[in-house]
């Protein structure tokens, strides 16, 4: 089990294991709606101000671990790695034995 420590973005006297975060930030956030906080789109333990979304989603940890999850680099070439190909559409076949032609 990981000892990692958390502290919450909304209070810093509040610190945790990790594996008590999600619970303890839904609730904390709960209590301090007035922060207006964003979340991450990488790692919802995120919590942090508007005006430093732009600057944490460059540098976020969890984003380049991503990244590097699907990219592979050859050289100086970096490449998409999995099955990109799109399956073949189905072939569906109803039968129909209305007509709505004839009354």
């Amino acid at each position: 089990m990981s000892n990692q420590k958390f502290v919450c973005p909304y209070n810093p006297t509040h610190v945790m294991k990790v594996t008590r975060a999600h619970h303890h930030v839904v609730n904390c956030r709960r209590a301090h709606v007035h922060k207006e906080f964003v979340i991450c789109s990488y790692n919802a333990l995120h919590h942090f101000a508007p005006e430093d979304e732009a600057k944490h989603l460059e540098t976020c940890p969890d984003r380049i671990a991503l990244i590097d999850a699907i990219h592979v680099t050859y050289g100086m070439k970096s490449v998409i790695t999995g099955n990109l190909t799109m399956p073949p559409p189905a072939q569906r076949h109803f039968e129909d034995h209305e007509n709505w032609d004839s009354d």
